[in-house]
């Protein structure tokens, strides 16, 4: 009989990262399994310590005495909430991401777990809401973050923290900070345990008649499914132009694939696709499905969690965290768009989804599908190297193919006096548009009012004092007036009012440069009065379900113009959308970022591919000050091939990604000079180690500690080294040993991230 178990403790750092054994006591005895959360004793701690059951033991280890052994205190968890194949993925994603076993399974098990005992929980609610509309109007708050706040309370009245949270994207500590400065009150509220999922909003819908390149690739997908060959990585890339069928192949292998008694995990690379993909699915398969992503409740997310443990549900659909949902029996995993950015992690542990995707497809010998109009060039790589199979969608469905799209050089525009949002030409087909009460799609991907505000006399900047970042101006939401700005970090979410004089020359020449989403909803409003517009953008999609209320909202053509960030660009099917513009094509491009060409491509494309997916020919106008630019080129002209081959010649002159691995310490501290000497320190331990074990890391290159380009966020300064080699096993090792190696000074922190989604 089983008597002993190996754990991991929750609040482990990674120098005691390891298993602990424990004895079973008899009153829990047969209750306790491999993923169970128990109560343990440790070392001289006073309280005790959460932990995962992550090994079942008959006997202690040969190295450790019985009579030592301490006793589990208690069972947390009525059931086990991980399971053990996600236990070997935390055991690798401990050694790829830097992260300990409890932080990967912590990201893996839902927050609700294990408090799903308790019947109450605690809430909050504006302590006086006409206060909070006067905070509001005035310039006494601080930083964006309260303002969220409460504008959500006004908007709901009442919320559990964990939602609020949530929704608005904020700490537990500013919460607090509002309770104690009087502007919320908490309270506990009883919780509702009926179901909490969204009514079905979908029609029942029948299999399409696939076309040849569907059908072939739906047949290779589902060979590849009853395959037993259980030592190669399956995995394909379905490479289709915007409105080729993709969806529909994956439905259609699904659906063979759910025939054999396998599990199916979809992913998509955002919230506001999820609604989308979730109808197109029920409409196939019912209810036979669960959600998950970051806007649902905890309550939801536990919910969900609980269908696809007891094996309720065989089909999982969600954003990036949806790749640990516990299937134990996947046939087929779908990374669709796998090209994104966001499916790489920003906080620790920082795993990339599609690298979790392919763990999991060789741990239970499912096929993986990676799906893009514009795959990532890392990707693409894959399949012309026999890493996967690349199987292609060329021809769009319908009768129109993809639509032409136009590049317009706004410097004419300029010297013909044209200086506002719209081109000439975009502003007539804008206005074609209406008239025919067709739908437009326009994508500015910079947020807020207006990028910054400057001194147009001697050129002041106004600057966070928190952060080395330029402000931008965003109207304030609630007051309605539109007049009034105030700015906002990006980064440390602060706010301060707009000065009327230039602190640095007292000149009243003080305004904004660069123009927002709040500004272009403003300045198409005034040129098209009759426009109903709907905006979208991380301002606008703040509440939980606030990305399906637009969405849903422009798809009943109850708007006429979608205006929005990137979040517009991809995956969306609006049939009566016929034209689509890029408003200012430049701005995706030179951010300092190597992927920089790639991301602007891939934006610009899927973007041109949202026009004429109905039964209408679309157009698509891409606005530039560069035309002549090769990314602008490749991406009005749709050609992934051009783009993809000089893009590939790049990387491999540079050894960036596929053809070597980076990774980059980031140093920070509130002491610039301890901060540079926490870098420094790690820098020549690095290089002690490359010269000591010289043929190791032979191929290994290492930069200098030097200020990050944005040398400070939040008040704490940031240093950057730079590592890079052939090997991510060799780039791993080196800095595991770097790290445990190097002792820095107090308040210095270091954080890790192999192949980065952005070096800044």
């Amino acid at each position: 009989m089983s008597s002993y178990v190996n754990v991991h403790l929750a609040n482990a750092n990674r120098s005691f990262d390891s298993a602990w054994t424990y004895a079973i006591p008899q009153n829990l005895a047969g209750s306790i399994s491999v993923g169970s959360v128990v109560s343990v004793p440790f070392a001289r701690r006073s309280r005790a310590q959460r932990a995962y059951v992550t090994e079942i033991l008959s006997q202690t280890p040969e190295h450790i005495s019985a009579e030592k052994v301490k006793s589990v205190i208690s069972l947390l968890t009525p059931e086990a909430v991980v399971t053990p194949e996600q236990i070997i993925l935390a055991r690798e994603m401990k050694r790829r991401y830097f992260c300990t076993i409890a932080e990967a399974l912590d990201t893996m098990s839902p927050p609700y777990v294990l408090t799903s005992g308790s019947t109450s929980m605690l809430a909050a609610r504006l302590a006086d809401k006409d206060r909070a509309l006067d905070l509001l109007d005035g310039e006494d708050l601080r930083s964006i973050n309260h303002v969220r706040v409460i504008e959500f309370l006004l908007e709901y009245e009442s919320a559990p923290l964990s939602e609020i949270r949530q929704a608005v994207g904020v700490s537990q500590a500013i919460l607090k900070t509002m309770e104690k400065n009087g502007i919320l009150e908490f309270f506990r509220t009883r919780i509702d345990r009926k179901d909490e999922t969204e009514a079905a909003d979908y029609e029942p819908d029948q299999p399409k008649n696939p076309k040849a390149e569907q059908k072939h690739a739906i047949d290779c997908i589902v060979t590849a499914a009853t395959s037993t060959d259980q030592d190669k990585l399956k995995e394909f890339m379905l490479y289709g132009i915007t409105g080729s069928g993709k969806t529909e192949v994956y439905l259609q292998a699904a659906q063979q694939i759910l025939q054999q008694g396998k599990e199916i995990l979809i992913l998509v690379p955002e919230i506001s696709l999820t609604p989308l993909m979730t109808r197109r699915l029920r409409s196939r398969f019912g209810e036979n499905l669960a959600i998950l992503h970051s806007r649902l409740s905890p309550y939801e997310r536990y919910q969900a969690w609980k269908k696809i443990i007891s094996k309720q549900v065989q089909i999982v659909v969600g954003a990036r965290s949806a790749v640990f949902a516990p299937l134990e029996n996947i046939g087929l995993i779908v990374v669709d768009e796998e090209q994104e950015g966001s499916y790489k992690a920003e906080t620790k542990p920082r795993y990339h989804a599609v690298e979790i995707a392919r763990m999991r497809a060789m741990l239970q010998n499912a096929v993986l599908v990676l799906g893009s109009a514009t795959p990532s060039v890392s990707s693409f790589y894959r399949s012309q190297t026999g890493k996967s199979e690349l199987l292609t969608l060329p021809r769009r469905i319908g009768s129109h193919g993809v639509a032409k799209v136009e590049i317009v050089d706004m410097r004419r525009q300029m010297m013909r006096g044209r200086k506002g949002l719209l081109s000439d030409v975009l502003e007539e087909e804008l206005r074609k548009t209406l008239a025919k009460k067709q739908q437009a799609m326009l994508l500015l991907n910079r947020r807020g009012f207006s990028r910054t505000i400057v001194c147009h006399k001697c050129g002041w900047q106004m600057r966070c004092n928190h952060c080395d970042v330029a402000l931008t101006a965003h109207q304030r939401s609630w007051n309605g007036t539109g007049d009034s700005l105030r700015m906002v970090c990006h980064y440390c979410d602060r706010i301060r009012p707009v000065p009327k004089l230039c602190p640095n020359c007292g000149s009243e020449h003080v305004g904004g440069v660069g123009m927002g989403t709040q500004q272009a909803e403003k300045a198409l409003q005034e040129c098209f009065p009759e426009a109903r517009i709907l905006r979208m953008d991380q301002d606008t999609t703040r509440s939980r379900t606030s990305h399906n209320d637009i969405l849903s909202a422009f798809s009943r053509q109850e708007a006429d113009i979608l205006l929005g960030t990137q979040m517009i660009a991809k995956g969306h099917d609006f049939h009566n959308v016929t034209l689509s513009a890029v408003l200012s094509a430049d701005q995706m491009l030179g951010s300092g970022d190597f992927r920089d060409a790639e991301s602007a491509f891939q934006l610009m494309a899927q973007m041109a591919g949202r026009s004429g997916r109905g039964l209408e020919e679309g157009k698509v106008f891409f606005q530039t000050l560069q035309p002549e630019h090769f990314v602008i080129r490749t991406a009005a002209a749709q050609d992934y091939m051009t783009f993809y081959r000089e893009e590939i010649s790049f990387r491999e002159r540079m050894q960036y990604p596929p053809f070597g691995h980076l990774a980059v310490f980031f140093v920070r501290g509130f002491s610039v000079e301890d901060t540079a000497e926490g870098a420094r320190a790690l820098q020549a331990n690095a290089a002690g180690l490359i010269r000591l074990y010289g043929g190791s890391f032979k191929n290994t290159e290492l930069s200098a500690a030097a200020p990050a380009p944005i040398n400070k966020l939040r008040d704490r300064y940031r240093f950057r080294i730079i590592a890079r080699d052939p090997s991510v096993e060799v780039l791993t090792r080196l800095l595991q040993i770097t790290i445990d190696n190097t002792k820095l000074p107090e308040q210095v922190f270091v954080s890790i991230d192999i192949d980065p989604w952005s070096m800044l």
